[in-house]
C-alpha cells in the first residue's frame, strides 16, 4: 500500500502527537528514603571495623560492666598479656588485649569462667577485641 505524499504531514502530526501524550515528564525519583534506609539497616546489622584478629562479645548486668571489664584486663594480665580499656560514643565497654598466641585459648576460656593452664607466653601475639554489652546477649569467645 503505497501512501500518497499529501498524507505524510497529518500521520507525522499524528504520531508525534501521540507519542508525547504517551510519554509524559515524570519528577525524579527521590533516594532519600531509600538511602536512609539502607543506612538505618547497614547500622543494625553490621559490625564496626576492628584491627583485632577477633571480636568477642560479653554479657554484663546493667552497672557491672566496669566490673567485667576488670576480670577482662585480669585474665590478659594472666595470659601474659596486656588490655587497654575503652569507651564508645554509645557508651558500650570494648577492651583491646594482646595476648601471646600460645595463650589466647586460655584468655578466651578464663573469660568463660574455666580454668585453663597459661603457657609460658610465646613472641607472636594475637590482638583480640572484647565488647561487653549490657543485656542477655549469650558469650561468644
Amino acid at each position: 500500500m503505497r501512501i500518497p505524499p499529501a498524507m505524510f504531514l497529518p500521520i507525522a502530526v499524528a504520531l508525534a502527537g501521540c507519542l508525547a501524550g504517551c510519554h509524559q515528564q515524570k519528577p525524579p525519583p527521590s533516594i532519600d528514603g531509600l538511602s536512609a534506609a539502607l543506612e538505618r539497616s547497614a547500622e543494625q546489622t553490621l559490625t564496626a571495623p576492628t584491627l583485632a584478629n577477633e571480636q568477642v562479645i560479653l554479657p554484663a548486668r546493667p552497672g557491672k560492666d566496669d566490673a567485667q571489664a576488670a576480670e577482662v584486663l585480669r585474665a590478659a594480665s594472666a595470659a601474659g598479656g596486656a588490655a587497654v580499656r575503652s569507651i564508645d560514643a554509645q557508651g558500650q565497654v570494648s577492651i583491646l588485649a594482646t595476648i601471646p598466641e600460645n595463650n589466647a585459648a586460655a584468655f578466651k576460656a578464663a573469660l568463660r569462667y574455666e580454668k585453663v593452664p597459661m603457657e609460658k607466653p610465646s613472641p607472636s601475639t594475637r590482638l583480640i577485641e572484647v565488647l561487653i554489652e549490657n543485656g542477655a546477649a549469650s558469650p561468644t569467645p
